[in-house]
């Protein structure tokens, strides 16, 4: 699915149930409802109309609204937990702090259950612009991913034999000079490292992980949009017991239309970070806070 500005949500009214309380009217962010005759009335907004963000059917008390459109349907409202089973400040911090990018996992395989479980947790992130365009690719057991990283460390090394010295010279033109440097003094060895250390029968892409997540996204939709989809899944597998590390690397597998192909990747879609998933191998006994670059309070 392509984001379309053409094409609006369109709210369902139940108008039995409607008090005409006015939260919707209030919330929408484009005024698409007023209120008219005590009842709740969908127009056409004041600028792009219905985007199917859900603040309506979120808001009303009664449960007199439903969208469909952009990627919602008919039944996406789900119960809100009560605050008694929400975390906690604290719980949260407690979480957060606790977890680390973890590289190292043991031989036990990770149920579908608790997959399907982080994907549901996915599904909660915000978006830019609704819809979503943001896929998943699942890698679930260890043989899937073994494959998937040879396939990945021969992938890169299709893209380091088009990366001569006559390339890199170009670039080293057309590029600024921090990307340019980025690209020979880290990228380029990090692509000849994974793919030595594969040739040697050791995974250093995604680590010999029982499973890993692929997150990818649509030409209309912001890198960050699929950035926060893979915090979302880091933070439930977190939750659930799990060790996970976001890999960035994936990055450069988005040119190889070969690759794309055989892993069922739109064409048009733009390749995100991976997630490993498993179980710990090794037991932390401290947490590290780290500092941010600055901050500055106006």
């Amino acid at each position: 699915m392509t984001l379309s500005f053409h094409e609006h949500g369109r709210p369902i009214m139940d108008i039995a149930a409607c008090t005409g309380c006015g939260k919707c009217a209030d919330i929408c962010p484009d005024e698409v409802f007023s209120i008219t005759g005590g009842k709740a009335v969908a127009g056409l907004g004041k600028f792009v109309g219905c985007i199917a963000c859900g603040q309506c059917v979120a808001v009303c008390p009664s449960e007199a609204i439903e969208v469909k459109g952009r990627g919602m349907t008919i039944g996406d409202r789900i119960a809100l937990p009560k605050p008694d089973q929400r975390a906690t400040a604290d719980q949260l911090d407690a979480l957060l702090i606790a977890r680390r990018s973890v590289r190292r996992y043991k031989e036990q395989e990770i149920s579908r259950v608790i997959v399907d479980r982080i994907l549901a947790a996915v599904t909660t992130a915000p978006m830019g612009i609704p819809p979503s365009n943001v896929g998943v690719l699942v890698l679930h057991g260890r043989e899937k991913v073994r494959r998937f990283a040879a396939d990945a460390c021969d992938s890169f090394k299709r893209l380091l034999k088009r990366m001569n010295p006559l390339i890199m010279g170009f670039m080293r033109l057309t590029m600024k000079k921090a990307d340019y440097q980025a690209m020979r003094d880290f990228v380029v060895p990090l692509l000849k490292y994974l793919t030595n250390m594969n040739e040697r029968g050791l995974d250093r892409f995604v680590y010999d992980a029982p499973a890993v997540l692929l997150f990818h996204y649509g030409p209309t939709d912001d890198a960050a949009d699929s950035h926060i989809a893979t915090t979302y899944a880091m933070l439930a597998a977190e939750s659930l017991g799990l060790g996970s590390c976001m890999i960035g690397s994936t990055e450069a597998l988005g040119h190889d239309k070969k690759w794309r192909q055989k892993y069922g990747i739109p064409a048009e879609n733009k390749i995100g970070l991976a997630l490993t998933l498993g179980y710990p191998a090794v037991v932390y006994h401290s947490a590290i806070r780290r500092r941010l670059a600055s901050v500055k309070i106006v």
